[in-house]
């Protein structure tokens, strides 16, 4: 999986030329995760998609597979994060033939902000694949 992660990086920091991730997916993903809906943002996720977020930040080890992203979800859509999801800036940035970065800030130029990148995967209009990097705070 690191591989996978380190190979995204890397064509993403060269200029890939491909597509990138179904950017409709992702406008969608946004969106409802700005509103809270969780159904609308589970409704975005194959059956069998792999979640990785930081481990020990919503989880032990980070990993959610299939069902198990309700969990992730449930928090992220819930109302103490609503806030700063309803300020989320987001900028993508093509990384292959399905693979776009997202890069995200919140409550930015408060002395709340926080930034991050996700890596996402899509195939027939569904994520498969997600990566949750958070930026240290300074």
């Amino acid at each position: 999986m690191l591989e996978f992660l380190s190979a995204a990086i890397l064509l993403a920091m060269t200029g890939g030329a491909w597509a990138g991730a179904d950017t409709k997916v992702l406008d969608h993903h946004v969106a409802n995760m700005k509103t809270g809906d969780l159904n609308a943002v589970l409704s975005d996720y194959s059956p069998d998609v792999v979640v990785v977020t930081p481990a020990g930040v919503f989880s032990p080890d980070g990993v959610f597979t299939g069902s198990d992203i309700r969990k992730l979800f449930t928090m992220l859509t819930a109302k103490d994060s609503l806030p700063g999801n309803k300020t989320m800036q987001t900028k993508y940035q093509n990384a292959g033939a399905d693979t776009s970065i997202m890069q995200w800030v919140q409550f930015k130029g408060t002395p709340k902000e926080i930034s991050g990148y996700d890596v996402f995967v899509t195939r027939g209009g569904k994520i498969v694949f997600q990566t949750v990097t958070i930026n240290a705070k300074k």
